[in-house]
């Protein structure tokens, strides 16, 4: 019963969506999370959660970075190719991607892309947590997040 009341509760929790990336050269994958949480700011560190059996983790498991591309509205279309509508490294024949300075690839118009350090692997459960100390960043202008709540997407308003 509580299994059920915790996953009831965590849909109310919303999200903006990312592709977490990993990989170099023809080795790259990604996945589609919201697992992924600031951790502090000093020094600037990200959590992302991954399931172990996603292709990401053990690319994660073998390399010491990963990249955090956080979606806008325009990137609707990715979700569905993210998530096992397509496999492997045809996955970033949809969307503008190119390798960032140490080869993980980046997303060109995401909200945000922020390349991070693996400092800790953390086993629990199902998942391995990912900590990583945030290394490079680009922000695009533009705030427009891609949400999702509730099993599917939702719109943020920024103001009140």
């Amino acid at each position: 019963m509580i299994d059920e009341q915790f996953k009831q509760a965590m849909r109310r929790l919303a999200s903006t969506i990312a592709i977490l990336t990993g990989g170099e050269g023809d080795g790259w994958t990604g996945i589609v999370a919201t697992a992924v949480t600031s951790v502090t700011a000093d020094p600037p560190t990200l959590l992302a959660a991954v399931n172990r059996t996603t292709s990401l983790s053990p690319v994660l498991h073998e390399n010491d970075r990963f990249c955090v591309n956080l979606l806008a509205k325009r990137h609707r279309d990715l979700v569905s190719v993210f998530s096992g509508a397509i496999k492997g490294r045809q996955r970033f024949d949809t969307g503008e991607w190119q390798p960032s300075p140490s080869g993980l690839p980046v997303l060109c118009d995401a909200a945000a892309s922020l390349e991070c350090q693996i400092t800790s692997r953390i086993d629990v459960g199902t998942h391995t947590l990912f900590i990583g100390e945030v290394v490079e960043i680009v922000n695009h202008p533009m705030i427009d997040p891609l949400i999702w709540m509730d099993g599917r997407f939702a719109s943020a308003a920024l103001g009140d």
